[in-house]
């Protein structure tokens, strides 16, 4: 048991505690008083039996946990804001919205779990620094299926992250069923072997990979999200990174010879013939079928790594360059990306792409010429991953909103030789040099669990677990309230007993005061 002088332990940190006398006891005949969505009670009573093996009930007892949604406090606190009383009677949980309450609950569990019943008394006050606070999971390229996915939305929503960014299309496989267009999954969605070994390995698994999830899953997948106010947003990759749809349906492709679903992960040459009106048909049902599906506001269409020899011998191309007097492939990727961001912003959603769809030459393979002079639709959101971070700058000054997801910063898939915990922990969503008049428009920052060297799910956690703590506490906390000592601590005391009780791998070698 912590004394009631020290400072509690938790991830993300708060923006403020002030630490009281006392403790509040939690026992199965506390009661919970709730004036906030019943889901935030639900989940309370939930989780304190999950967690402690208490059983909560909801009605007034000995003492009590007051779940409260304040309209009035959306000034001080934001949407996603919350302050928490802890005195020995009461626990009292207040935010402007119920995403707010949920995550004074996430504190409160991390307090429970480290002090067991007796909780020392404090008030908290805390809110996000960004709005977007992201992981991306990426299931084209390895199928992990709905109960690893649940487990990994579950994890964010204890890290009081916010986005689960769903890499849902790739070369190597379609994972949605979509029915207008059943080929998508029962072509697209399975290869005959798999790369195994590295980028220019020769060496292949020869037993076949696939799966998806039928519009029942996704459905039970975006209510359970919902339920911890996590934002569901579907990649759907388009125009390039498109093999396994071509291989499905070969008249939306740019070459003679359609792909096979892809087998290597080194960008294909699978590419949408974007001057085709079939292939425009084609996106916008696949959309109708993905805005009924999630309600989220924003889509993502990756953008990335187009390989414009796709193009190059396309007399179709060659003819929409002309017609539209674009001087290069860059320029036919931005009216075709523009194109989309309007079919998007016409049925109420956002558009959110890679940073490729700036149009600038961000690829050491691109032809120094190949850049757009045109204008990306001022709505679209840009996601970036490659470059100088002067695009960042570039992006933000023509008023475009960022989410900063530097490769070389957050990308989960890169060893911890590459990306330690704790350069992960220092990672600042918000770069510097970059005026601060712009921090407006910089929404936050995504970590990416790129899958094509992760075929087993352990593989996978291993990669994710700890990093996963340090890109939520850079999302939540305020920058001069980071310590990543106190981080450290924090992780071996509250998250790695957790996840060791979960069965989640973690990779021990950078958390070795946690053995």
């Amino acid at each position: 048991m912590v004394t009631a002088t020290a400072q509690p332990l938790l991830i993300p940190y708060p923006r403020s505690i002030e630490m009281r006398e006392g403790y509040f006891v939690l026992t199965a005949k506390t009661g919970i008083i709730n004036l906030s969505d019943k889901n935030n009670a639900r989940l309370l009573k939930h989780y304190i039996e999950e967690d402690i093996n208490i059983n909560l009930h909801e009605q007034r007892g000995d003492n009590n946990i007051f779940l409260i949604t304040n309209r009035k406090l959306k000034e001080s606190l934001g949407a996603e804001g919350y302050r928490m009383n802890i005195s020995t009677d009461s626990i009292v949980i207040e935010g402007a919205e119920n995403a707010g309450v949920f995550y004074g609950i996430q504190t409160l569990r991390q307090l429970a779990a480290q002090n067991r019943l007796a909780i020392p008394c404090m008030e908290i006050f805390d809110k996000p620094e960004y709005e977007w606070r992201d992981f991306m999971l990426d299931e084209a390229r390895h199928f992990k299926g709905k109960v690893v996915v649940k487990q990994l939305l579950e994890e964010m929503a204890y890290l009081k992250m916010n986005k689960f960014h769903w890499h849902l299309t790739d070369d190597q496989g379609w994972r949605i069923e979509i029915e207008k267009y059943p080929r998508l999954t029962q072509v697209g969605a399975y290869r005959d072997s798999t790369q195994i070994g590295g980028w220019n390995s020769p060496l292949y698994d020869v037993n076949i990979h696939g799966g998806y999830y039928t519009q029942e899953d996704i459905r039970e997948i975006v209510d359970f999200a919902a339920e911890r106010h996590i934002e569901i947003v579907p990649e759907i990759e388009m125009p390039g990174h498109t093999s396994a749809a071509i291989a499905a349906y070969p008249e939306l492709g740019s070459l003679k010879t359609p792909p096979t679903v892809a087998t290597y992960f080194n960008p294909t040459w699978g590419v949408f013939n974007v001057a085709d009106e079939r292939v425009i048909q084609f996106i916008q049902d696949v959309f109708d079928e993905i805005f009924d599906l999630f309600p989220s506001r924003y889509i993502h269409i990756g953008g990335d790594e187009v390989h414009p020899e796709s193009w190059e011998a396309n007399s179709d191309i060659s003819r929409f360059m002309k017609e539209k007097n674009l001087d290069n492939y860059s320029e036919v990727q931005m009216l075709f990306t523009n194109r989309v961001a309007s079919l998007i912003h016409s049925k109420g959603r956002t558009m959110i792409g890679w940073n490729d769809i700036m149009g600038k030459n961000i690829h050491e393979w691109a032809d120094s010429d190949n850049e757009s002079t045109h204008a990306l639709a001022p709505y679209a959101v840009v996601q970036f991953w490659k470059g100088d971070t002067a695009l960042i700058a570039e992006a933000l000054k023509q008023g475009h909103r960022v989410i900063n997801s530097s490769h070389r910063d957050t990308y989960l898939d890169y060893n911890y030789t590459k990306i330690p915990l704790k350069k992960a922990y220092d990672f600042s969503p918000f770069p510097k040099g970059i005026d601060r008049k712009y921090k407006p428009l910089l929404l936050g920052s995504g970590c990416q669990m790129w899958s094509e060297w992760i075929p087993r799910i352990e593989d996978m956690q291993r990669q994710v677990f700890p990093r996963i703590a340090a890109y939520a506490e850079s999302g939540w906390t305020i920058e001069n309230k980071k310590n990543f000592t106190r981080f450290s601590t924090s992780l071996s005391q509250i998250l790695i007993p957790r996840w060791k009780q979960k069965n989640i791998a973690w990779h021990k070698e950078s958390t070795p005061q946690a053995e």
